[in-house]
């Protein structure tokens, strides 16, 4: 079975509140690596220390049941295959993630490289795009208001109605050219920029979480001062509330918010 994502030090008391064994006081896993990587925590690490061994984390019964359950073995045991067949096998797995592993990270470096090179560009051309649209909308409202011109000159008398049909067929169609050539490019840039946002969101996401567990540990650092004295209550709650909003802002961008 391998090891529980859950701090053995973690429990609920009375109130149903969680209680870090470790601290002796109650704590929002949440805002911890209660739940997630408690190993790097300080306060586990120094209480394991402590003790020959550390507890167990608590079982769920459906994985109790289930761990006792009869299973079918399909592969003769170990001291039938040799120690030295099952080595290699066990080494030739661990190669085999090592190796994929590797090129997740290079595949993931480039990929990141790219997503920042692509959103550079993303803004300069949505920039770009969204000057050629403001003067689309000059010449469309140019057109709109010499239409309009047109049609009082026409109503006050001062052009005849054959004249008023010439000009004014013309400069609608120059008009209506505009309009589609302003909701053309309108529509390229939404259509790209479906594209585009994904990536952008992907690279602020993971930049986000990198951020979120260095916060984290810098949350459990202030409690540990906090619990030796060495900082002051005001100073304490002040840095501690600050912290965690900042946790909070960045697990909406991290895609953890609910």
């Amino acid at each position: 079975m391998g090891l529980s994502t859950v701090c053995p030090y973690l429990y609920r008391d009375r109130e149903g509140k969680f209680v870090c064994e470790a601290l002796g006081t109650r704590v929002d896993p949440g805002l911890m690596p209660c739940l997630i990587n408690y190993t790097s925590c300080p306060h586990y690490q120094q209480r394991a220390l402590t003790q020959a061994r550390p507890p167990e984390p608590a079982v769920a019964p459906s994985v109790v049941e289930a761990a006792v359950q009869p299973v079918e073995v399909k592969e003769p045991p170990p001291a039938e295959r040799g120690v030295e067949e099952l080595e290699e096998e066990v080494v030739r797995a661990l190669d085999s993630v090592e190796k994929f592993a590797l090129e997740l990270n290079e595949r993931w470096s480039l990929y990141e490289e790219g997503a920042k090179r692509l959103e550079k560009m993303w803004g300069d051309a949505s920039t770009r795009c969204g000057y050629a649209l403001k003067a689309l909308d000059d010449v469309v409202g140019f057109y709109e208001k010499m239409v309009e011109s047109m049609k009082k000159l026409l109503e006050s008398g001062r052009i005849t109605k054959e004249v008023y049909e010439e000009l004014s067929s013309e400069a609608r169609s120059t008009l209506e050219e505009y309009r589609r050539r302003r909701e053309g490019l309108e529509d390229r840039l939404r259509s790209v920029e479906r594209l585009v946002l994904p990536h952008i969101q992907r690279l602020k996401a993971a930049g986000a979480r990198s951020e979120i567990s260095k916060l984290r540990l810098g949350l459990m650092k202030l409690e540990q001062l906090f619990k030796e004295g060495k900082v002051s209550q005001e100073v304490y709650e002040r840095m501690r509330r600050e912290l965690e909003e900042r946790i909070k802002q960045l697990s909406y961008a991290a895609g953890e918010g609910s």
